[in-house]
């Protein structure tokens, strides 16, 4: 099997208004720092896994990170998260929506990627059953989706802002009889874990880093990461940070 490299960046948050704050970070510059050190890696397929946008849906937001994702000459695939909206991101990459859902498939030599839709904080129903649909079929499934499935020990996004019903993703994915990889970000970390039948890979943010060990939230680090994915036989990933 030959191998299929995927670049996964997450939780960019950009704005490009003078008058919004973002701690004094240059989420910008931070995005163009992250997009340069993954087009140097020269990846098949770079997968953005939402929060493009710095607090709320910003259409310019899409035009903006579009333009930038077409000027490096890579295929890639964008996904909402929950400072997103799903229909407006869709329109502006034009995608094709699946009801209220932005929902996606794509077949790779031995692996089928599916992205799905948490933007809402949750996974709609018609969403659950096509994701169930696309597991019986796939031979080797790799789910890409903003929300972690699954608690991640990171205290103040476990307790404020976990995907709301974590339980019915979880029942989908068991219904696929091997292991399910899932790639996601929400968190702004770099974590590794596994829960039931899933294997799940935290992307952390090109913003910055938010603490494991604290019960409030506080910034852990302002470096910013980005994954690596090898898909052949087997799956390598790995996170790779740049210091500020």
């Amino acid at each position: 099997m030959s191998l299929f490299r995927i670049a996964q960046v997450s939780d960019i948050h950009i704005t490009l208004k003078e008058d919004e704050a973002a701690e004094g970070i240059d989420v910008v510059g931070n995005f163009n720092r992250i997009l340069e050190q993954v087009v140097s890696w020269s990846p098949d397929l770079l997968v953005l896994t939402g929060d493009l946008c710095f607090t709320r849906n910003d259409a310019k937001v899409y035009e903006y990170v579009k333009a930038k994702l077409d000027s490096t000459g890579l295929d890639y695939m964008v996904i909402a998260g929950n400072h997103d909206k799903s229909a407006p991101l869709a329109k502006a990459f034009g995608y094709e929506m699946s009801g209220r859902d932005l929902y996606a498939v794509r077949e790779i030599p031995g692996y089928r990627l599916i992205f799905g839709d948490s933007s809402r904080h949750r996974v709609s129903g018609p969403h659950l059953e096509r994701l169930r649909k696309d597991l019986h079929t796939a031979s080797k499934p790799v789910l890409f989706i903003h929300h972690p499935p699954a608690k991640a020990g990171v205290p103040f996004m476990d307790r404020k802002y976990p995907l709301m019903n974590m339980d019915q993703l979880q029942e989908t994915l068991y219904t696929y009889p091997g292991r399910v990889p899932v790639f996601c970000g929400h968190y702004h970390n770099g974590k590794e874990y596994s829960f039931g039948n899933l294997d799940i890979f935290m992307t952390p943010s090109t913003y910055f880093q938010i603490s494991d060990q604290t019960p409030e939230f506080a910034i852990s680090s302002r470096d910013i990461g980005w994954r690596s994915i090898v898909l052949s036989h087997k799956i390598e990933t790995e996170v790779h940070y740049i210091s500020l």
